[in-house]
């Protein structure tokens, strides 16, 4: 006689079941909506909670915009060739002049680069400002930069402001200002830390835009980015930045070497991780025919006292979109949802529920997000039932 046991099992938990429910969106007789039964008994709302307490908040329904410092952009750097100077300046994407003149600008020894792999990366942000960060080796010497640019302007712009484009080398002199867009180096925010025998000299320094301006008696060539961006480079047409700048004394921002940027850039693909740490950003898609007032709440500080997040109009397909309102950007355990004047449901967001876009509590469906440690959200993937047969 054979005998077949079998045991299956959902690898959620009961808990993560329940929150896997795809209501609908229900009235009773009064009008009134049809909550998911789930409601926190123990929040506690005051006279604050109305009070909003995130002024970043944004619907983007149809222009789909938001107005926080999202990521626009991601980048990897790739060093230039040098044209027309290849044969005598090494493939690199800094240079670091070793005299107050810039004089050896041909000494293929104060040039920096990425020789076993592109270890640079240039993200473009939506509030106008931009970040260069990771590391670039010459010999010995190992720079581990921080840069920050910012006050983006378009060819326009940055002409209103006597801004001109310094072209020059084989990709720059044959692109078009038009264009480009610019950007000024934050020496607020950006830092070179060069470490090495082989370095100038070793230490923690700051970075600021060379020629400087702010000075009428000098030119106004700002950092641009752009088709033909990468100045000393073969590759007509491809996206790249070029930068002058003075390591300054962090100090005294006294200016000590001259230095250059010259690179390309190539926009890397989307990626994205499960939800690690906590959400801090979500972005909701409105699944119902009619329009109605949504409001969402957070427990203000992982208390037990109701902060409001987002109170608006929604209608059929709309986006909107919320902020963590905690110190730390995220939500805490929940968001709440009200439609109309009664609780709906409520989402998951301390990343013990994989959320991600796709995921759906009634007729409100996650479109996109990012957790504190991971980044952007993956889709969610729905739990899955398994049998062991023996």
């Amino acid at each position: 006689m054979l005998v077949i046991l079998a045991s299956c099992q959902n690898e959620s938990t009961e808990e993560q079941a329940a929150e896997e429910q795809q209501a609908v969106l229900r009235f009773d007789d009064k009008g009134n909506v049809i909550s998911d039964g789930e409601e926190d008994k123990e929040l506690i709302f005051t006279a604050t909670s109305e009070d909003m307490a995130n002024p970043n908040l944004d619907m983007i329904g149809a222009a789909n915009a938001d107005n926080s410092a999202a990521v626009a952009q991601v980048y990897d750097v790739i060093d230039a060739d040098r044209a027309p100077f290849g044969h005598i300046q090494p493939v690199s994407n800094f240079w670091w002049s070793e005299t107050p003149e810039g004089d050896d600008y041909f000494d293929p020894t104060t040039y920096f680069g990425s020789p076993d792999g592109e270890n640079l990366v240039f993200t473009e942000y939506t509030d106008g400002t931009a970040h260069l960060v990771g590391t670039s080796v010459s010999g010995t010497c190992v720079l581990t930069i921080d840069v920050w640019f910012k006050d983006k302007r378009s060819w326009d712009e940055w002409q209103a402001i006597g801004g001109g484009h310094k072209k020059e080398g084989t990709a720059g002199n044959a692109s078009n200002s038009e264009d480009m867009h610019f950007y000024i180096v934050d020496h607020t925010r950006s830092t070179v830390v060069a470490e090495g025998g082989d370095c100038v000299q070793e230490g923690t320094f700051g970075l600021t835009q060379r020629p400087d301006p702010n000075d009428p008696n000098t030119p106004n060539y700002g950092s641009h980015v752009g088709p033909g961006g990468a100045n000393y480079d073969s590759n007509i047409g491809e996206v790249g930045l070029s930068s002058w700048g003075w390591l300054i004394d962090p100090v005294s921002c006294d200016p000590l070497w001259l230095t250059d940027f010259n690179f390309r850039i190539v926009p890397r693909p989307d990626e994205c991780d499960d939800c690690i740490g906590k959400v801090n950003k979500l972005t909701f898609k409105w699944d119902w025919h009619n329009d109605h007032r949504v409001r969402i709440y957070q427990r203000y500080e992982n208390t037990r006292h109701a902060t409001k997040i987002f109170d608006s109009v929604v209608g059929e397909d709309e986006h909107f979109t919320i902020h963590g309102a905690n110190s730390n950007g995220t939500f805490g355990k929940w968001v709440y949802i009200f439609v109309g004047n009664c609780y709906y449901t409520k989402f998951k967001t301390n990343c013990h529920l994989n959320i991600g876009p796709g995921y759906r509590r009634g007729v409100i469906e996650v479109v996109s997000g990012t957790s504190t440690h991971g980044g952007e959200l993956c889709e969610y993937e729905p739990p899955h039932h398994w049998c062991w047969w023996w």
